[in-house]
């Protein structure tokens, strides 16, 4: 990596690498589902001491158990807090923050602002074909899921380093009255959730304006109640006005 530039790498969900200098974060880090057709390396979020948690959802927090070790710094709300500490995270690395909190993990500043989740439609994803098709071990996903809450307690998060900035969406939608910030270098947008993600994105879009956009979260790692996003539409809009990332799994790339 050249110096002074930000390398940002993507694994999966909303599964992404920043590294700045010798600093690494990890945000939502998170292992697919066995029968997924996705894989990722045990060691990938390896050499990685800090974490940040946007939410308290299965998909963004059910791997900190696997990945953090005792010299691990995780940063989430007091519902993933708590949720962690069941599954027998040590509350000795696990760090309570809240929206409007600000520190700095070396070359990188974090702030936190309070951020929102996107509607979902949970009756309409139980009962879709595809889970009806797959309802082999259900039960146990369904349980593993239900244990890990939200709580309306998403963040999102801005890190800042060599004057560039970036912005991360914990999820596909913004908190009311909130002054985010605007014409970051780069946002992260995580397109699931809804059978209106274009509309939903493009209006997200349209009140932050940041110079380049980075798609998470459109890949299928909990089937069967993940799916493959077309995102197509959205880049085709976006191109108009922003350069656009969406890697392959595992891919990287500088800022």
């Amino acid at each position: 990596m050249h110096k002074n530039k930000i390398e940002i790498t993507w694994y999966g969900t909303a599964s992404v690498r920043i590294a700045a200098g010798d600093t690494n974060i990890l945000i939502d880090p998170f292992f697919p589902f066995p029968d997924s057709s996705i894989r990722i390396g045990k060691n990938a979020f390896g050499n990685c001491r800090h974490i940040l948690l946007s939410h308290g959802h299965f998909d963004h927090i059910s791997s900190v158990s696997e990945i953090a070790g005792p010299e691990t710094a995780v940063y989430c709300t007091r519902t993933p807090y708590r949720t962690l500490s069941r599954k027998g995270v040590s509350k000795d690395i696990l760090h309570l923050i809240d929206a409007g909190e600000s520190f700095t993990v070396g070359d990188l500043r974090i702030t936190a602002y309070k951020g929102n989740h996107i509607r979902l439609n949970i009756l309409k994803e139980l009962f879709s074909g595809r889970v009806l098709r797959n309802r082999k071990g259900i039960f146990r996903k369904l349980q593993k899921i239900a244990a890990c809450r939200e709580k309306k307690e998403s963040l999102c998060y801005l890190v800042e380093a060599f004057g560039k900035r970036i912005l991360i969406l914990g999820s596909l939608a913004l908190a009311e009255n909130v002054d985010y910030p605007t014409g970051v270098d780069l946002a992260l947008f995580p397109y699931q959730g809804s059978d209106k993600l274009y509309e939903i994105a493009v209006g997200i879009y349209g009140k932050l304006k940041p110079k380049a956009v980075m798609l998470t979260h459109f890949d299928d790692t909990f089937p069967p109640f993940s799916s493959e996003v077309d995102t197509s539409e959205f880049e085709r809009y976006l191109q108009q006005y922003a350069a656009v990332y969406k890697l392959r799994h595992g891919g990287s790339f500088e800022l």
